[in-house]
């Protein structure tokens, strides 16, 4: 399963890179977000630690779905999508492989908002690299997961794009606000209960929704 699960990965990973048509827009659009809230953010630098996590969480869910949109419209546009389910390779793995590839797609556009967050609003984002390493990788297999599933479901519709963002946001919603909140309280170098119990509805919520595409997965390619 391991060997099939990475070659679904790469598979993605590969294809978008020689395509190139979502990561450009996405990082294009991660970068203009956080250059216009670093350049209107005209507070103090308290004021900067308390919304800088929420605009990070806002800007990476923006941009990056794009990249969640593309796992599966590529794939129906060219026509493979039959074929690989005609592959000896089980509904599970493929959904884990394309899981994986999109948990590096926002953990690459990441790489690239929180430095630009930090040259525009001040902000050491990065005074605790495990910590925020925590915070998103918890965050960006929850968002992962949910954009994954509902990816599979919006493929085949006709302006799939906009309907994967009327249904993700809602069910992201909590993510992103347990996810602003554990990047705030990192900034104020507060790691005492409340951080770890946003920290444990983060890893409730990645396990939650993995659960659940792995479970609904099959039903959802079957219609």
């Amino acid at each position: 399963m391991a060997a099939k699960l990475w070659w679904i990965m790469r598979k993605d990973l590969t294809c978008e890179y020689r395509a190139r048509r979502a990561w450009p827009a996405m990082l294009l659009l991660g970068a203009l977000v956080a250059m216009l809230f670093g350049m209107q953010m005209d507070l103090p630098a308290e004021g900067k630690r308390r919304i800088v996590g929420s605009l990070l969480w806002l800007a990476t869910v923006l941009a990056g779905m794009r990249g969640l949109d593309r796992a599966f419209t590529s794939e129906r546009e060219q026509g493979c999508w039959e074929g690989l389910l005609l592959c000896p390779i089980s509904s599970t793995t493929v959904y884990l492989g394309k899981l994986a590839a999109n948990v590096v797609v926002l953990a690459g556009l990441q790489c690239v908002l929180i430095p630009l967050f930090v040259l525009f609003s001040d902000v050491p984002l990065l005074a605790h690299p495990g910590a925020m390493l925590l915070v998103a990788g918890l965050g960006n297999i929850a968002l992962a997961s949910v954009g994954t599933l509902l990816g599979a479901v919006t493929a085949g519709a006709r302006r799939g794009g906009n309907l994967l963002v009327l249904l993700m946001l809602p069910m992201v919603a909590p993510v992103i606000v347990a996810a602003a909140e554990a990047t705030r309280l990192m900034l104020e170098n507060d790691f005492a209960a409340p951080w770890w119990r946003w920290i444990q509805l983060l890893a409730a919520a990645a396990i939650l929704f993995t659960t659940a595409g792995i479970m609904l997965f099959d039903v959802v390619i079957e219609e």
